[in-house]
């Protein structure tokens, strides 16, 4: 709100014609303190004149005790001076800094601000966005096409910039007008491809993304080939990215620029991921993500490298090497635009070691993600619940992840999240609502070979999902692929091996050594919650007696975390009155499950749950099970253990 008595100062200063003194309060507004010699040069008058303005400029009672103007007194210039007369202080001012090189970064994009539309400037501040780095550079080219900066030459590195700060709507509008415009540049198509196709990427499009590439050709590729040959191996378009990965001899013919090295090296590790051992692979990633994304030049990419390294990492049963490069690139640059992404995949690495102790999604907004990193999100959510066993949560997680489901469209890095989505959909009885996409990642990792490095974890979902939907008949072409990788990666081996355990265990033929010799191999590839469900379940279908606690005891040594008891929380009679164990069945009554779920998830056997569940009823001496289900919910169990877990 404009002040009386400002307004009322800057008027008696027009009113005295007093114009020397007004500009003093111009530069003021741009956050230039009072300075006689600069007064001087943008006024044109002598220094004693100069400065005898700035004494009577003090004076009038609009400036801070710093010299600067207040919004409101801001405002009053405006209207006082009028649009023309205050912009022409502000053009004078830049030419007098531009000509001295005096012009820095935050005085330029003031000016911008101010409304000053110039063509000195807007080039002035496309030289300064020119030379930042990526995440510095968005308000620099938001000021730059402020004061006049326009035409495709301009507009792919501003998409960089909006891009690498979040702004996916105005990366793509900016691009897409590049796209469409009647004679754009080579290099501008081919800059705004990239872009264009990051987007898509991001938005879970992964077809439109290389789609983009088919349209642009080899023939306009340039130094962009390794861009496209990632983005294509993402879809599964093994044979198109071939065709770009030759283009002018190779990906090697390229300027020797650290961006082009890097996305040389990305594309390189992910080819080499089709047919080589894994650790040849991430050391073409880690060697790309040691080079800063974020400096003067960097672009805009399909996948970050160490998002890649460590999905690797996780597809090949190493959840520590993704632990260790997802937090080194977080403390590297912990408020780049890709944390998010490596937080969440951080939480991946946890949660498939076994960690169910918290909540991984925590302090997330799922609605500010792009659809790719949201997908990851609920994948997390309903992950988690079905190894707690919270069967509410699960449902509840379900519910708010559908649209997303829906609206998923699988690339070779949304495998482990979509992997999640179908298992709890087999759960849920949903499986209608992710067929499709089931299908179609099937059908990406057939396109590129069958290659073990990405294909073991997706058949290995597969398996799981014939568990638990109690399909033995669709679990075997999943155990085969397995047992097809078993000599070219250890890890498939192991899969392989778990699998043709959980294949005789589900027929009710356990074989005791060959499910603890499979357990104990899946807690070393980092499956430790698996490896203790598998000896859980073959502990429940064992005839002898010996064999079975055996098991079960190997089921807690593995799933020590989940195995423990949660302690009871204080306040209420009938709580105290339940044993530890007795409590955690108590739990998993009130969230709905059945005796052999519960056994499952606290690695004892149905037999035992209903003798815990007699002595529950008999404490608190109900009448019936429902009377005792009501008892226990009135005593707040569920509700108390979700407060504990979350907090």
């Amino acid at each position: 709100m404009t002040s009386p008595d400002e307004r009322s100062a800057l008027e008696s200063l027009l009113s005295a014609h007093d114009h020397t003194a007004l500009v003093v309060v111009t530069l003021a507004s741009v956050g230039l303190a009072p300075d006689p010699y600069l007064v001087a040069d943008v006024a044109d008058v002598a220094m004693p004149d100069a400065a005898a303005a700035v004494e009577r400029a003090r004076g009038c009672g609009v400036l801070s005790d710093e010299g600067l103007l207040s919004d409101s007194a801001r405002g009053s210039l405006r209207v006082v001076m009028g649009e023309h007369g205050m912009l022409g202080v502000l053009r004078r001012l830049a030419r007098v800094r531009l000509d001295r090189g005096g012009l820095g970064d935050d005085l330029a994009v003031s000016l911008a601000d101010a409304g000053l539309r110039d063509p000195d400037l807007a080039q002035h501040l496309v030289e300064l966005a020119s030379a930042a780095d990526r995440l510095a550079a968005r308000r620099l080219w938001d000021a730059a096409a402020a004061a006049g900066a326009q035409g495709t030459d301009i507009s792919v590195p501003y998409a960089d910039a909006l891009l690498a700060s979040g702004d996916l709507d105005t990366a793509a509008l900016t691009v897409d007008a590049v796209l469409s415009a009647e004679a754009p540049s080579p290099d501008g198509v081919r800059g705004a491809v990239r872009v264009a196709s990051t987007v898509a990427l991001m938005r879970g499009t992964a077809s439109h993304a290389a789609d983009l590439y088919r349209w642009l050709g080899p023939d306009r590729i340039g130094p962009d080939a390794a861009y496209a040959v990632t983005t294509l191996l993402a879809v599964g378009d093994a044979a198109c990215a071939a065709t770009f990965a030759r283009t002018h001899g190779g990906l090697r013919p390229v300027p020797p620029t650290s961006a082009n090295a890097r996305s040389t090296l990305v594309a390189r590790g992910l080819l080499d991921s089709l047919t080589e051992p894994a650790t040849v692979a991430t050391g073409s990633l880690l060697r790309a993500a040691s080079m800063a994304d974020t400096a003067v030049g960097a672009r805009a990419e399909p996948e970050h490298p160490a998002v890649i390294a460590a999905l690797i990492a996780l597809h090949t049963g190493d959840p520590a090497t993704a632990r260790a490069v997802l937090t080194e690139t977080i403390a590297a640059d912990p408020g780049c635009a890709v944390s998010t992404r490596c937080r969440l995949l951080l939480a991946w690495s946890a949660l498939v070691a076994g960690d169910t102790g918290v909540d991984p999604t925590s302090g997330v907004d799922p609605a500010a993600l792009p659809q790719r990193d949201a997908l990851s999100y609920f994948a997390l959510r309903v992950a988690t619940a079905r190894r707690r066993g919270d069967t509410g949560a699960l449902m509840s997680a379900w519910q708010e992840a559908r649209r997303t489901v829906a609206e998923a469209e699988p690339d070779l890095f949304s495998l482990i999240p979509l992997g999640e989505l179908w298992l709890a959909a087999v759960r849920l009885g949903d499986t209608a609502r992710v067929a499709h996409s089931v299908s179609a990642a099937t059908a990406l990792v057939a396109s590129l070979g069958e290659p073990p490095t990405w294909a073991a974890t997706w058949h290995w979902y597969g398996v799981q999902a014939a568990i638990l939907g109690g399909a033995p008949a669709d679990l075997l072409p999943h155990a085969r692929a397995l047992g097809s990788f078993a000599d070219r990666s250890p890890h498939a081996a192991a899969l392989a091996s778990a699998g043709k355990a959980w294949l005789r265990v589900l027929q009710g033929e356990p074989d005791v050594a060959e499910v603890e010799t499979s357990a104990r191999t899946l807690e070393k590839f980092g499956h430790a919650w698996d490896a203790a469900r598998l000896a859980s379940d073959a502990a429940l279908r064992v005839a002898d007696t010996r064999d079975a606690t055996a098991l079960l005891q190997i089921a807690r040594d593995i799933g020590a975390v989940a195995a423990t008891a949660e302690p009871t929380e204080p306040g209420s009679a009938s709580l105290g009155a339940l044993t530890e164990r007795e409590a955690e069945v108590a739990h998993h009554l009130v969230l709905g499950l059945t005796y052999r779920e519960i056994g499952a998830q606290m690695y004892i056997s149905a037999k035992t749950v209903e003798h815990h569940v007699a002595r529950i009823r008999r404490r608190l001496g109900a009448q019936s099970r429902s009377q005792m289900l009501s008892m226990l919910r009135a005593a707040g169990y569920a509700q108390s253990k979700e407060r504990r877990v979350h907090a």
